[in-house]
């Protein structure tokens, strides 16, 4: 299980060292991919967007979310997809993507910051954690 993300929901039962993410947010990178379009979200309750870990029906035009195993089909502008035509969201050299979003008239929305806390941390150290994030 180490590198690898459960493609079902059996090999996520089978897991042996938790899945973890590491997330550096605004940090500069140099091989950013920007797409000018809406990103594709999944259907199901976890709304996850498009990324190389899903799993990819070309035939039928379909694709799996890695988190809640949701079907998803691809929109009318995906029509062309194919094993060797991929969208850049499919490549694994694309596994994090920048939006350009243009909504004429509106101003561009203020960064959003997710903080995933470990809490298995003494009531001391977790009650500084807690003073911590919520002076920053």
């Amino acid at each position: 299980s180490w590198n690898v993300w459960p493609s079902s929901r059996l090999e996520a039962s089978r897991i042996v060292v938790p899945l973890s993410a590491l997330y550096t947010p605004l940090k500069e990178t140099t091989s950013l991919t920007t797409l000018p379009y809406q990103p594709i979200f999944c259907k199901g309750p976890c709304k996850t967007a498009l990324n190389p870990n899903c799993q990819v029906d070309f035939n039928a035009k379909l694709w799996v979310c890695p988190f809640c195993f949701q079907r998803n089909q691809f929109p009318p502008s995906y029509s062309v997809i194919s094993e060797t035509n991929v969208p850049a969201e499919l490549l694994p050299q694309c596994s994090t993507i920048e939006y350009t979003l243009s909504t004429p008239g509106s101003p561009p929305l203020p960064p959003a910051f997710l903080f995933i806390v470990d809490v298995c941390l003494i009531d001391e150290e977790l009650q500084a954690l807690k003073d911590a994030l919520l002076m920053s």
